[in-house]
Order: C-alpha cells, then structure tokens, then sequence
C-alpha cells in the first residue's frame, strides 16, 4: 500500500463504496429489463411494458410461449419491432444476481425478460452474439448497483494535499484510468475503506 511518505500514514488513495449512485437502468440501455414481480420493483420505469409482461404471463405456457406473446403485444400495441427477447432469471441468496436465461434452484425466479426493440436499440447492425454480450454487460452493471458495489476515489499527493476525486465506478478496475500511471499495477482493492 502507497502511503506519504512524511510523518503521515494515511494512503494516497481513498477507495469507499459511493452512497449516492445513479441507476444504470437511467443510462442508454440497448433495451428494456422489464420483470412482473410482486415484491420487487422493475428495473426499467416503463408501465406499458411492465403492463404487457403481466398479462400475458396469465396466457403462457411456457418461458418461450411467454416470449411470443410479448413480442406479439409490444409489435400490436406499442408498435415497436422486437428484435430480440430474452428471458432474465434472478439469484438472491444475501446479495441479488441477474443473469440472462432461466435457473432453477433454491433463492431463484424467473423474473422477467429483457426486449430489445428497433427503436432502443443502439446498435448499427444489429445481431444476436452483440446484443447478448451487452445485456449480459448491462445485467452485470445492474447486479453491482443492486448490492452497492458502486465506488469513488479521492487522490492526495505525497503532501497529503487533495488532487482528484470522482465517483460512479460499477467496477473497481475502472477506477485504474483515472489514476496516475504509478498506479498501475497497484491492487486497488486494499485501498478500499
């Protein structure tokens, strides 16, 4: 651990959890994470698609049946293309993880789906395997916000004088870009308080 090098002991670098972060459901998202749970808000404030899952889960036999019905209700009413749809599954056992699929077992539920719409889409040639790898990223980013696995840093100088600070990180390993190049192969993580 890196700290002054004068009378002082504490570190150059303060990592702690940021208290005040914004979703990322907030962001450009490549789509809509809707779930229809009774006790667990949705991701995505969106009452038409929230209203449509609902619904149709009545009529459904199946995951995929489910799937088609959506994709039908949000193509008829709301007029908006799907592009691709996939189920999400959610793990809570102390923490809470959401992963693209469906699961069985102990603390999980099947809890909603993730619509990819031509209209919130921002990918320009659209395919299954990028837009996989990005919901699996957003669905990831998601599960750090949920359990408040969400930093910011403050910086001092050898003097022990403030330099930089900034927050918003959903991954620790982000923060190494915002830090001097001395920091580099520093283990961020014993920085945390």
């Amino acid at each position: 651990m890196k700290t002054f090098q004068t009378t002082v002991t504490s570190p150059q670098l303060v990592i702690e959890h940021d208290d005040s972060p914004e979703s990322p459901r907030e962001w450009d998202n490549v789509g809509y994470f809707i779930t229809a749970e009774r006790n667990h808000g949705c991701p995505d404030n969106n009452q038409e698609l929230e209203e449509i899952v609902r619904e149709t889960q009545h009529s459904a036999t199946n995951t995929e049946s489910h799937m088609a019905l959506v994709k039908s209700e949000v193509e008829t009413e709301l007029k908006e293309k799907v592009l691709y749809i996939a189920p999400v599954y959610r793990h809570e056992h102390g923490n809470v993880i959401y992963r693209r699929g469906t699961a069985e077992g102990f603390d999980v539920s099947n809890c909603g789906f993730y619509i990819v719409t031509k209209k919130s889409s921002h990918i320009d040639t659209f395919s299954k395997s990028i837009a996989e790898k990005i919901i699996d990223q957003e669905l990831e980013t998601y599960t750090n916000w949920c359990n408040g696995e969400v930093y910011r840093f403050t910086l001092f100088d050898e003097d022990g004088e403030y330099v930089d600070d900034c927050g918003g990180f959903y991954d620790i390993e982000d923060i190494r870009e915002h830090l001097p190049e001395e920091w580099k192969e520093e283990p961020l993580e014993q920085y945390v308080v």
